[in-house]
């Protein structure tokens, strides 16, 4: 047989007599004669070399050809035996493989029965994947390699497959924002993820050598259980929260949604996703604050605004008694004690307002350093002799449009609370700074947005406050002192003031660590405006002027009428817009002043004032209102009329009349003069 033939044994299938000993003989160099065990056996291995389903064949070692091939290997090569006569071992690799199959032939590894992954081509140009396995023998007196190669295509796309299923969950594992963990039925973590590491605090190692017990509280912890024992029983998904103490020791609270574990339908443990929820759970604390404040402002101002126009009557009418009786008379002192308390009551309604920022504001442009210096002074009166006051203020200090009385309130408010929380002394720092609210961090405050703000802060070293009482410190009579030391209002005060002036304030406190109050209002580019306030000397507050008065609440409109009278001014009174219209149209003498309520219905103050300026455009006009719906700036700019808060006293109403007549200041920057019967404010809670 020529050595460029291949060796068929198709021939011995069912006979292995004298063909396949000739054959066999013409392989043997040395022509010596050939055993009947051998041919045996070489007959048998003929029979499974054949008639293997999976392609077989065997090469020379030297020259790589192939010296016999079997059917399978025939059919799935798609090679003719004569084809395959002339190929090599290299041929059937894909060009790129040709010299790696060279260089790797003589490796013993290829001769030791090791399986091997091979790229092999067939006659049409089809690659597939061949698992190799070989062995080295001697074949007709020739170095030779005894070759089984198997189709694995499907295996190995089904093992890639895998393995990048493998990669997308490993990599889903790995960086995942949420935590992904799995653990024993006792709690003992088996994997961690990095997102568990960086949200818990833990490392990978320290969590696999602990339990998620050290994780949760109590309560928590029996959640847990309590969801663990529902799953054995019934199976499926648990969805619960709990909160977390994380490695620095902060608190967080975590969604987790578990199922169990199975090994030959036994659970072994637990598998879970925990979403971090805590800034979500901060945000919802904080709606619902908010809401609650809204609610309480919204009660707050209506008590209020309603209780302005009692208070105006108690007080003006004990003003006009106390006058007309004599100092020695039993009843002048009952007048009195009724005018002072009428006076205190109006000074909590003007807190109820402040606090759902409905008060009247007479906004200017401040430098806030100004504000703090102008207040030193009494801040220090104020404090004990064993407080240090610190003021660190900060240079270039941004300009904020605010009522100046009303933030110097703010400050005196806070410092106040923290003077009550030193009461063994202390250090009291008040800081100014600029500052830069990012959209991230503006949208923790329900009313800020981002944007440059001024920022005060009012810091102490007393004894703090736990997180339930920072929930609840500027609700309107929520107080920590004992009874008849404080009213609750002072907090709540310094809440609305600060939101209604378009800031925010916020909390930070530990208990045994001290408080900082932090009070962010937003820069303005326009300048403080020279001060151009002077004392206006008015003598007397006697007029003769001719007022229209208008006032839907009988009551009040009496008792203003009553007081114009008494110093000397004619007064045309109407109960609603469309009176006083028909009496501007009607009345043949000139209307000096308007003197109007802003909230009436069907029409306000404001509208009302155009409309009859139209018909009178020398008559000046006074608005009065104890709401700040309709305060000034709301309608823009009017030259001549200012803005009177109720409830006012006698001195207050006739000084800013002839204020108003003299036309001293506009709107906006009418300067009304501290009330005589303001009372004692209350500064803390």
């Amino acid at each position: 047989m020529a050595t460029h033939n291949i060796l068929r044994f198709s021939g011995l299938r069912r006979d292995v007599g004298p063909a396949f000993h000739e054959n066999v003989r013409s392989c043997r160099q040395d022509g010596a004669p050939i055993e009947t065990p051998f041919l045996v056996g070489y007959a048998a291995f003929s029979l499974l070399f054949e008639n293997n389903p999976h392609p077989m064949w065997i090469h020379d070692l030297t020259t790589l050809r192939f010296l016999a091939v079997n059917e399978a290997a025939i059919r799935n090569y798609m090679y003719s035996g004569e084809e395959f006569a002339t190929l090599t071992i290299e041929d059937v690799h894909p060009p790129q493989e040709k010299e790696v199959v060279r260089e790797r032939m003589g490796d013993t590894c290829l001769s030791s029965g090791a399986a091997r992954i091979w790229k092999h081509l067939r006659k049409d140009g089809t690659v597939f994947d061949a698992e190799i396995t070989s062995h080295d023998m001697m074949f007709c007196g020739r170095k030779a390699r005894l070759v089984l190669a198997t189709d694995v295509t499907a295996r190995e796309q089904t093992r890639e497959e895998l393995r990048e299923t493998e990669e997308r969950f490993r990599d889903l594992f790995d960086h995942s924002n949420d935590i992904v963990f799995t653990a024993d039925l006792d709690g003992n973590f088996t994997s961690l993820n990095k997102a568990g590491e960086t949200i818990t605090g833990y490392s990978t190692e320290e969590a696999l050598s602990g339990n998620v017990s050290q994780l949760l509280g109590p309560r928590c912890l029996e959640i847990a259980r309590g969801m663990r024992e529902r799953k054995l029983t019934e199976g499926g998904q648990t969805t619960y929260e709990v909160e977390i103490a994380k490695k620095d020791g902060q608190l967080g609270t975590l969604a987790v949604r578990t199922s169990l574990i199975y090994k030959d339908e036994v659970p072994v443990g637990v598998r879970g996703i925990a979403q971090d929820i805590t800034e979500r759970k901060q945000l919802e604390d904080r709606l619902r604050q908010s809401q609650k404040m809204e609610s309480l402002g919204r009660l707050a101002g209506g008590v209020a605004h309603d209780f302005n126009n009692l208070l105006g009557v108690i007080i003006g009418f004990s003003e006009i008694l106390r006058d007309r009786l004599k100092s020695d008379e039993p009843l002048s002192g009952f007048a009195e004690e009724t005018l002072k308390a009428g006076r205190q009551a109006a000074q909590l309604t003007r807190q109820l307002l402040a606090f759902s920022r409905q008060q009247v504001l007479q906004p200017r442009i401040l430098d806030l350093n100004d504000s703090i210096n102008n207040i030193e002074t009494i801040l220090r009166r104020l404090i004990r002799e064993d407080i240090e006051l610190v003021i660190q203020a900060a240079p270039a200090l941004g300009h904020v449009k605010v009522d100046p009385g009303q933030v110097e309130q703010v400050i005196i408010n806070l410092a106040v609370n923290a003077r009550d929380a030193m009461p063994l002394g202390g250090k009291l720092t008040i800081k100014t700074s600029n500052v830069d609210l990012e959209e991230a961090e503006a949208r923790r405050y329900a009313h800020a947005g981002a944007g440059r703000y001024v920022m005060v802060t009012v810091c102490d070293t007393g004894i703090g406050m736990d997180e339930k009482t920072q929930a609840r410190i500027f609700e309107p009579f929520f107080t920590t002192k004992r009874l008849g030391k404080g009213t609750g209002l002072g907090l709540a005060t310094v809440y609305g003031i600060v939101e209604q002036s378009g800031g925010h304030i916020s909390v930070r406190s530990r208990v045994g660590k001290g408080t900082t109050f932090r009070v962010c209002l937003p820069c303005v580019k326009e300048q403080p405006a020279e001060s151009t306030a002077t004392e206006c000397e008015i003598g007397s507050l006697e007029g003769k002027e001719t007022i229209l008065l208008v006032d839907d609440a009988e009551p009040f409109r009496r008792l203003v009428r009553t007081l114009l009278e008494t110093n000397g001014y004619s007064v045309l009174e109407a109960a609603s817009g469309s009176e006083a219209s028909k009496i501007a149209s009607t009345h043949q003498g000139p209307i000096h002043l308007l003197l109007t309520d802003v909230v009436m219905p069907q029409v306000n103050g404001y509208q009302l004032s155009d409309h009859l300026r139209f018909l009178r455009p020398e008559m000046k006009v006074l608005c009065m209102s104890g709401y700040a719906g309709f305060g000034t700036g709301q309608f823009g700019d009017r030259p001549g009329m200012a803005l009177l808060p109720k409830p006012f006293g006698k001195e207050t109403l006739f000084f800013m009349l002839r204020k108003t007549f003299e036309g001293l200041q506009p709107v906006g920057e009418m300067q009304i003069p501290a009330d005589p019967w303001a009372g004692v404010h209350n500064y803390a809670n």
